[in-house]
Order: structure tokens, then C-alpha cells, then sequence
């Protein structure tokens, strides 16, 4: 399993989404590129969502869902555009709600900046010079790579595990100190 839990691996998969992306779109006839462009935002958003899991219990629960929402939104017919925002939409869920814990007000600014400084910059990427989606690809995942820059980021679940390391290597000296 390719692990983007990290800012590194989410750079790396920005890279692989585009490279794919491209390779895709160089074998695929032209009257059909759309199409194809809308398949791989859904099939890339799953595949970004089941690599960022943190266990694999947790990859399979994010991936099921990534798909079925994918497929929902396969089904409609709304054009490339609105399937780049619904597979961006579909990255946003499963991220802060089914694998890191986040406080609900700190998930949703953090989730809806990702969201719209990726799709912003994908647009950009697109519309002034690049013209191809790969280019759009690689800069909406390299946006989403500041997500594990932003600080308080924890895997969901209990125990010992969730509490921020900080807090844990805290508590860890000051019980030193106190020791006599």
C-alpha cells in the first residue's frame, strides 16, 4: 500500500496522478478525453483517500466510500468541471471524517481552503498555458499536501495513539521531573 500520510507522499502522489493522468490521456482517442478526465478525478480522488488512510482497516472503510460516491457522481451527467469538484468534495469527507480527527469547526475551514485553493490553482494550472488536465491533476493533490503540514492532524481511533505526541512527550518529563 502506497503511503501519503506524510506531506512527502502526498508530493509524491501528485506526481503519480499526473504522470497517469497524462499517459491516459496520450492513448486515448481526442473526441473522448473529457470522459476519460472525469473517470480519473473519481478513480484518483479514491485512490488518494485509500493511499492517505492511516491503517489498512481504515483504507478499506475510506475506499468503499470514495467509490460509491464516486459512482453517484459518475452516474450524473454533469460534465468534467462539476466531477472534478464532487471528486474533490468526495477527498474533503472521507479525510475529516473518516480518517483524521479534527476538531468539526477546525475540519471544516481547514477542508473548504484545501478545496478551493485546489480547485483554484487546477483552474489556473489549466487555463493559462498548461491546457491539460494532468497539469489541473498534480496541482489540486499538490494543494492537498499542506494538509499534513497544518498542525493537530491525528488519526482517528482512541487510546494512547490519538493524543497529540507533544502533549504525550509533556506528560512523559513532567512525570520525570516530579519523580524523586
Amino acid at each position: 500500500m502506497m503511503r501519503v500520510g506524510r506531506f512527502a507522499g502526498s508530493l509524491g502522489f501528485a506526481v503519480l496522478a499526473a504522470a497517469a493522468l497524462a499517459i491516459a490521456a496520450s492513448l486515448a482517442p481526442a473526441r473522448s478525453h473529457a470522459a476519460l478526465a472525469s473517470i480519473c478525478s473519481v478513480a484518483m480522488a479514491a485512490a488518494y483517500v485509500w493511499a492517505m488512510a492511516p491503517n489498512a482497516r481504515r483504507a478499506r472503510i475510506a475506499l468503499a466510500v470514495a467509490s460509491a460516491l464516486g459512482g453517484v457522481l459518475l452516474a450524473l451527467p454533469i460534465g468534467l468541471a462539476l466531477t472534478a469538484c464532487g471528486a474533490a468534495l468526495i477527498v474533503a469527507l472521507c479525510r475529516s471524517t473518516l480518517l483524521y480527527r479534527l476538531r468539526p469547526l477546525r475540519a471544516l475551514l481547514l477542508e473548504a481552503t484545501l478545496f478551493g485553493a485546489g480547485l483554484g490553482f487546477a483552474g489556473i494550472l489549466t487555463d493559462h498555458g498548461a491546457d491539460s488536465p494532468a497539469a489541473g491533476a498534480w496541482g489540486y493533490f499538490l494543494v492537498q499536501s499542506i494538509f499534513f503540514l497544518v498542525g493537530g492532524v491525528r488519526e482517528r481511533g482512541g487510546g494512547e495513539a490519538e493524543r497529540d505526541p507533544f502533549d504525550r512527550a509533556r506528560e512523559r518529563l513532567l512525570a520525570l521531573l516530579d519523580a524523586p
